[in-house]
């Protein structure tokens, strides 16, 4: 949990803690974990890090990665949030950009895209990964209706968590995804256009033996638009467009 007073004051961190019971539900028929050390060169000569992924075999493509970024790397994009002045106006609640990323979020890409076994290869190899971020803030037992991301983006999505829980589902079928401080989910395939994925307004999120009291979270999607959808002038590599407004439900 961040306890810088900046950001306390800005987003209005409680004392509370996030996490009331931390016992794991591990069924094999919703998940599989794998371990994995990763050495990316953003990671500033550092020993190799352990970050585990979770697999769900009911869902093709969707992987989520715990751990992959650290409270450091975190705290780098919280700073970024509240120095871009996203949310001064209490009103606003997310802010998109399109075209070049802030540079706040360039050592999150840079880590992203050298985590193995994030997407098949010829998404994790197209260059830029992506060109395209929304971050959205939270407050306690907000959330936002299920859906599938708007055709006009590309095979190929993360989620960049700061905080919280999110559930992933389709067709009455709900699978409870936690997403913790630090974590990345990525959606691709069939995840990315055949699952919906939402997060339930609630104060209180309870998956399996474990009870997760909601503060404030932050989520930072990145996406890569397609090639006939670009709004920006592709002779300008440096334009970018933000646009900053209240969520809708």
């Amino acid at each position: 949990m961040y306890k810088d007073p900046s950001i306390e004051k800005l987003f209005g961190f409680s004392d509370s803690n996030e996490y009331e019971s931390t016992e794991e539900n591990n069924s094999s028929d919703e998940l599989e974990v794998f371990d994995h050390k990763v050495s990316p060169s953003s990671f500033n000569g550092n020993e190799p890090i352990d970050i585990s992924s979770i697999t769900f075999p009911s869902i093709s493509g969707l992987i989520l990665y715990e751990n992959l970024l650290t409270h450091e790397q975190q705290n780098e994009l919280i700073n970024g949030i509240i120095e871009a002045n996203y949310f001064d106006n209490p009103e606003s609640n997310q802010a998109m950009c399109f075209g070049t990323l802030p540079s706040f979020l360039l050592n999150a890409v840079e880590i992203i895209s050298h985590t193995p076994g994030l997407f098949p290869d010829g998404i994790q190899n197209r260059k830029p990964l992506f060109d395209q971020s929304i971050i959205n803030l939270y407050k306690p037992g907000e959330g936002i209706t299920s859906h599938v991301d708007l055709p006009r983006f590309e095979d190929g999505i993360v989620v960049i968590s700061l905080l919280s829980s999110c559930d992933i589902q389709n067709t009455g079928e709900t699978i409870p995804v936690i997403l913790r401080p630090g974590s990345v989910l990525a959606l691709s395939g069939s995840s990315r256009y055949n699952w919906t994925h939402g997060i339930e307004e609630n104060e209180i999120d309870e998956v399996g033996d474990e009870k997760i009291v909601r503060n404030i979270r932050v989520s930072v999607t990145l996406r890569k638009m397609k090639q006939d959808q670009l709004l920006l002038n592709k002779d300008d590599s440096n334009s970018f467009s933000f646009e900053v407004k209240k969520r809708g439900h």
